[in-house]
């Protein structure tokens, strides 16, 4: 559960701090993960009542998926949608991924002109990985929960 906190959303201090919501996952394994995590930002963004937009929707049915039959029967916010995208090569994250192997999650709701990016998931890089010490395969994702509330 997500709560709103307009009272507290920043505070005015020396360091500027502020309250931000986001959302993270891991998956490490002996395969990547990909699509772990991949289903795991569908289920959050159904759960936030945003549907995938129509392009979302036909690259995944000539992917074999049947997400277009469900979509009769989604709970979703009027003119809300997101779309899952390749990472632009030139995204500060880009380093972070496994080259060719990143998305970007972005987000058009009413009133507001331009997509908003929610966040990347993909593949870790192998650097990363051995950064960090671990020695499996891993996939990660991070969206920013604010632009939902």
């Amino acid at each position: 559960i997500v709560l709103a906190d307009n009272e507290h959303a920043i505070t005015e201090t020396i360091v500027g701090a502020k309250n931000v919501r986001r959302v993270s996952a891991v998956y490490a394994g002996p395969t990547s993960g990909f699509e772990i995590v991949h289903g795991l930002v569908d289920r959050i963004m159904t759960l936030t009542e945003v549907a995938p937009g129509g392009d979302y929707i036909k690259a995944t049915q000539g992917a074999g998926g049947s997400m277009g039959e469900e979509e009769q029967f989604r709970v979703s916010r009027d003119g809300w949608t997101y779309e899952v995208k390749a990472l632009d090569e030139d995204a500060e994250e880009i380093g972070t991924y496994f080259p060719g192997r990143a998305a970007m999650v972005t987000l058009r709701k009413p009133g507001v002109e331009e997509e908003i990016v929610l966040g990347t998931f993909g593949i870790l890089h192998p650097n990363v990985l051995k950064n960090f010490d671990v020695s499996y395969p891993a996939s990660v994702m991070e969206l920013d929960l604010a632009p939902l509330l």
